[in-house]
Order: structure tokens, then sequence, then C-alpha cells
């Protein structure tokens, strides 16, 4: 079925909706294809988390899954429970902990990825090469941009002006 284009919204103001739009289907396809695997899809997004970048901390995780610390912790516990991750502590500081990936979440990653692998290649459909690398490209400037702006903090909320 085709996307209407709800009248009166010119194509400058579409980005948001799309990029929403296209997060939520890539998340619904992903889910759909990992819903015979033993863990939960925010459990899937967090090991893949930890996968991308090893050692972050429990609040890096936090801020990148848009939840708590306390919830990111938990999920950790579960995650841990199940031999999949493990937890060390910042030697410079006890009560930071460094999250990375265990060696029996090997197998599970591998089926992880062909699956993403998977819902990658259905968004892409279509495009060539050339698109690809361009929409990736536009995407990680745009990321970079917002990122560079000292008004806006890593979670959308704006920064506290420095009292003087």
């Amino acid at each position: 079925m085709a996307a209407r284009k709800p009248a009166g919204i010119s194509p400058r103001s579409q980005l948001g909706f799309l990029t929403s739009d296209v997060l939520r289907l890539l998340r619904a396809d992903f889910v759909a294809r990992v819903s015979d695997m033993p863990l939960t899809p925010a459990l899937h997004r967090l090991l893949f988390n930890v996968n991308r970048c090893p050692g972050c901390r429990q609040v890096e995780l936090a801020e990148w899954l848009e939840i708590t610390p306390v919830t990111v912790g938990r999920m950790i516990d579960r995650l841990e429970k199940q031999g999949l991750v493990r937890r060390e502590s910042e030697p410079g500081d006890r009560r930071v902990y460094r999250v990375f990936i265990a060696a029996e979440a090997g197998p599970l990653l591998a089926q992880i990825n062909a699956k993403a692998e998977q819902t990658r290649e259905r968004a892409f459909r279509g495009m060539n090469a050339g698109q690809r690398e361009a929409l990736l490209a536009a995407l990680a400037q745009m990321r970079e941009n917002l990122q560079a702006d000292p008004a806006v903090d890593g979670t959308g909320k704006r920064r506290k002006p420095n009292a003087r």
C-alpha cells in the first residue's frame, strides 16, 4: 500500500516524520525477524550496542537506548546471568562499570547481525550502491551537526546556560 503524503506539509518539514517512520518500520521489521530468538527486542538492542562499543559505561547505554540507568542495570543483570555480557569496574572509580560482550554471546550475535542485515537489505531495496552511500553519509553528517550544537545535549534536552 502506498504511503499517503499529508496535505499542506512541505518536503522540507517532512524530515522528522520520515526519519521517525523509517526508524519505526526498521524496528518492526527487525522485531518480526527475531521473534523466535531467546531475547526480547530491548535486550537485542542492548546487546548490539555493547557489541558496537565494547567497554561502554552503563550510563552511556542508558542514553543511547533512551531509558533510565536503573533499567539498563536490570537488563545487564539479565544478560549477565545468561553469560552474554560481563561487567568490569573502572580501576580509578569502583562506582563505574564498563560492559563487555562475553565470548558465549558470539553465536547469538551472529544470528542477530544476520537478521539485522536482512532488515537493512529490505530497507535499501531499489537503491544502488551510490544511493546507499549517499544516504548514509547524509545521515552521518546530520548526526554530527546535531551533536555539535552546544545548546543541546545528547538526549535532546536544552543545556542549562553557564552561570557567570
